[in-house]
């Protein structure tokens, strides 16, 4: 099988950028492992050059509205080529409103407020936006961030978890000093960073944050880490730095958003009321006291992203949906 991937730019492995290029990197990794041949399209040619030389089977379309645009889709649909469109957040019915002060795309108000969309309706809604998407497969990235989809409109043909390389996010050696770790490749106020400041403060304790790093520093860096912090406040569609921590054993703290909802259960963490900060002090804290506890939630952790979220489980479900593409 030959796969396209189309992205509207490209972060080459090792390099930086997001969740989403990253994702892309193991996603091609995973595939590539069960014999596929894939290829990463980021408008660096024409798309119909790149169509007619690498002839691929099916199309997986990541995020193009921000730079490209939509015309992609458009020429991939007139043009018959399988193809899935993974949303990676709630862009077609979450648009920018002055009258909301809604900041678009992450269903948040008033800067790092949840809007009523997360458990409702989103007042900003772009059915233009929504019945453009529904006319090609769409693929969520977890159970919850798919109910909302479906909440608002959207279609929801295929639920898939991300994986990562388990032997390279694997457990390091830690120091006896307890040490607290965040990431983010974006330093924005729905990261929550400033909260685990506040939850912090007055504690004594300190936290390392790792961002504008390549991958393969962050793999390093994490592995020290006794404790991680995912401090994201908006409705993550997964979470991919939580599922790396996570792999290296460390013990993971999240707010209770769709993302970590969906990583984090039966004793592989702990998580907090979002946006809670007296809760995500406490549960730091537990943590920072109880070297058992750490070590058993981190083990459980581990064990979890082996059996779930490696790249080979990642890459069974994969083949599974491209093969129902094709055969629609």
């Amino acid at each position: 099988m030959r796969l396209i991937y189309l992205h509207e730019h490209q972060s080459a492995p090792g390099q930086g950028g997001g969740g989403a290029e990253s994702f892309l990197q193991d996603q091609m990794q995973a595939l590539n492992r069960l014999g596929y041949q894939t290829l990463w399209w980021y408008n660096q040619m024409p798309l119909e050059q790149a169509i007619a030389e690498f002839k691929p089977d099916v199309a997986y379309v990541g995020t193009i509205h921000t730079q490209l645009g939509l015309w992609p889709v458009e020429w991939l649909r007139k043009n018959k080529i399988p193809h899935v469109w993974a949303i990676m957040d709630y862009y077609p019915f979450c648009s920018f409103s002055d009258g909301l002060n809604c900041t678009g795309r992450m269903m948040l108000v008033d800067g790092d407020k949840s809007c009523p969309g997360v458990t409702g309706l989103c007042p900003s809604t772009r059915p233009n936006m929504v019945e453009f998407v529904n006319q090609s497969p769409v693929m969520a990235l977890n159970e919850h961030t798919a109910d909302i989809y479906r909440r608002h409109g959207m279609r929801v043909d295929y639920v898939v978890e991300l994986g990562i390389d388990t032997d390279k996010f694997c457990p390091g050696k830690r120091s006896d000093h307890v040490s607290i770790y965040t990431s983010s490749a974006w330093l924005m106020p729905h990261k929550g960073i400033h909260l685990l400041r506040e939850a912090l403060d007055g504690t004594g304790l300190g936290f390392e944050q790792i961002s504008g790093v390549t991958r393969e520093h962050v793999c390093q860096a994490i592995k020290a880490a006794h404790i991680f912090v995912f401090t994201s406040v908006y409705e993550e569609t997964f979470g991919l730095s939580l599922c790396e921590n996570m792999s290296t054993g460390c013990a993971c703290v999240a707010f209770d958003v769709a993302g970590a909802r969906a990583q984090i259960h039966s004793g592989t963490g702990i998580l907090v009321e979002n946006r809670n900060v007296n809760a995500l002090r406490n549960a730091i804290l537990r943590l920072v006291n109880d070297k058992m506890l750490r070590e058993e939630m981190g083990e459980n952790a581990r064990q979890h992203v082996l059996y779930d979220h490696s790249l080979e489980a990642m890459g069974k479900r994969l083949e599974s949906v491209y093969q129902n593409v094709i055969s629609r």
